[in-house]
C-alpha cells in the first residue's frame, strides 16, 4: 500500500496523471491497433439476418438444422428412485432427540460437533430431492434441540 492505496490504485492514477499531460493525438484508443489478419465472414445462412451482430448465431442453428437427427429415443418412464433410508423417515422431536443423545455432559464443544455429524448425514442439499422435505423437518428439529441444550449450558455450570 503507498499512501493509503493498493499498488494498483497507484498506478492507475500515475497513468490518468500521464495522460492529463500528453496531447490528445498522441494518445492511442484501445481499438487503434492495425488488423494483421482478416478472417472473413463468418458464416452464411439461409436464416434471414434481420441483425448483423446474430451472424455466429445464424450459422450455428443452420448448423444443427444439417445435422442428422439423433438415433437415441426418448425414455417413456424415469428411472425409479431409490427408497427413502429409514432415518429420514424419523422425523418427530422425539426420534432427532434420541439420535442426538443430548445429555448433561455435553460441553459447547460436544453439542457443535453432534450438529456437524448430524447435518452430514442429514442436511437437505445432501440428499435425493424427493427426500429434501424429511431432511429440513430433522435438521430444524436438531438445530432446536442443540440451541436449547446450548443456552441450558450456562445454567448447569458448563461452557
Amino acid at each position: 500500500m503507498l499512501f493509503g492505496q493498493s499498488v494498483f490504485q497507484s498506478v492507475v492514477a500515475r497513468l490518468e496523471r500521464e495522460a492529463e499531460d500528453r496531447p490528445e493525438e498522441e494518445i492511442a484508443t484501445p481499438f487503434s491497433a492495425r488488423v494483421i489478419f482478416d478472417p472473413g465472414p463468418i458464416a452464411t445462412s439461409s436464416i434471414p439476418d434481420t441483425e448483423p451482430d446474430n451472424r455466429p448465431l445464424s450459422a450455428y442453428l443452420d448448423v444443427l438444422e444439417e445435422m442428422p437427427a439423433s438415433n437415441i429415443e426418448p425414455r417413456d418412464e424415469e428411472p425409479e428412485p431409490a427408497p427413502m433410508p429409514d432415518y429420514l423417515q424419523n422425523t418427530s422431536l422425539e426420534d432427532v432427540s434420541h439420535e442426538l443423545a443430548i445429555n448433561d455432559k455435553d460441553t459447547l464443544e460436544s453439542l457443535s460437533d453432534k450438529r456437524r455429524a448430524f447435518a452430514r448425514l442429514n442436511h437437505p442439499d445432501a440428499v435425493p430431492a424427493p427426500f429434501r422435505e424429511n431432511a429440513h423437518l430433522r435438521m430444524t428439529a436438531a438445530n432446536l434441540l442443540i440451541d436449547q441444550a446450548i443456552r441450558l449450558l450456562p445454567l448447569m455450570g458448563r461452557t
